[in-house]
C-alpha cells in the first residue's frame, strides 16, 4: 500500500492501493509513518509523494474503517492519532516535500497534500474536503494548514460545502502551487532542482516559511548569521567564482 525508495538523493513515497483508490486504512497510516521515519533517518535532498496508479492520489481514509468508529469508541482516538503520527512528521521533514496530485484527492487525501510544502496538480486532479458529508469533523492540525494555505474564507467554503473542485479552481484559490500536464514528472523536476541546492539553506528556509506567521524569531536571525560560516556557503561562493555548479554535501 505504501512504498518508499531513495534514488539520487530524492525520496519517493508511493500510495499503491488502486482497489480503494488509495484510501488509507489504519494500517496504511502506520505504514506512511514508517516510511516518513525511514526517510527522515536517511536524509535525502527532497521528497515526492504520489499515487502509484494513473488518475489516483488519495481518496481519503478507508470508509469501511471510518464506519466502524460509530460503534467502537475505543478505536476513535487511535485512528486520529495514527493520522497525526504520519502527517505531522511528514510536515516537519527538514527537506522539501512535493505532492504530485493527478486524480482523486478527497478528505484525508487533502490533509496528506497539505502536509507537503508544494503541491503539483495534473489535469485529472480533483479535490474535496468532505467530513460534513459524513457528519464528522476534520483534525485540527489539518484545518490549521488549510486555513494557512488558502485563507479562512476559502477554507470555510471547502469545509462547509464539501464541494468537489478541479485542478484549475484549486490553483486559482491557492490550494495547489503548480499545474502541469504530467504532475509526477513536474514534481520530480522540481525535486531535482531543489536537490541541487544547499541542504542547509533549504532546511533553514523551510523553518523560516513555517515560522513566518508567528512574527520575528531571534532563532532565524541566528540561522542567517551562522550560515555565512558554513561549508555550504564556502562551496556556493567557490562555485560562483569558478562559474561551475555547486557540489553541496549531503546532510550529515
Amino acid at each position: 500500500m505504501i512504498a518508499h525508495q531513495i534514488t539520487d538523493g530524492i525520496a519517493t513515497i508511493t500510495l499503491d492501493a488502486p482497489a480503494t483508490r488509495n484510501a488509507l486504512p489504519l494500517a496504511g497510516w502506520h505504514a506512511l509513518a514508517g516510511a516518513v521515519a525511514a526517510i527522515a533517518a536517511a536524509g535525502p535532498r527532497a521528497v515526492v509523494v504520489l499515487g502509484g496508479a494513473p488518475g489516483m492520489f488519495c481518496s481519503g481514509s478507508d470508509i469501511r474503517e471510518i464506519a466502524a468508529l460509530a460503534d467502537d469508541a475505543g478505536r476513535r482516538a487511535p485512528f486520529r492519532q495514527a493520522m497525526r503520527d504520519a502527517l505531522e512528521p511528514l510536515a516537519r521533514l527538514p527537506m522539501p516535500v512535493i505532492a504530485a496530485i493527478d486524480g482523486d484527492c478527497f478528505g484525508a487525501g487533502v490533509a496528506l497534500a497539505l502536509a507537503a510544502d508544494v503541491r503539483v496538480a495534473g489535469p485529472r486532479a480533483a479535490f474535496a474536503v468532505t467530513p460534513a458529508k459524513l457528519g464528522i469533523t476534520y483534525p485540527q492540525e489539518d484545518v490549521a494548514r488549510l486555513v494557512a494555505l488558502i485563507g479562512p474564507g476559502q477554507a470555510a467554503r471547502l469545509l462547509y460545502a464539501a464541494a468537489r473542485i478541479d485542478a484549475a479552481e484549486a490553483a486559482r484559490i491557492g490550494l495547489v502551487e503548480v499545474s502541469a500536464g504530467d504532475a509526477a514528472a513536474e514534481a520530480m523536476a522540481l525535486a531535482q532542482g531543489m536537490a541541487a541546492l544547499s541542504p542547509s539553506s533549504l532546511t533553514a528556509l523551510k523553518q523560516a516559511v513555517a515560522r513566518a506567521p508567528l512574527g520575528h524569531d531571534s532563532a532565524l536571525d541566528a540561522a542567517f548569521d551562522t550560515a555565512f560560516a558554513g561549508d555550504d556557503f564556502r562551496e556556493g561562493i567557490d562555485a560562483f567564482r569558478a562559474r561551475r555548479p555547486a557540489q553541496f554535501a549531503d546532510r550529515g
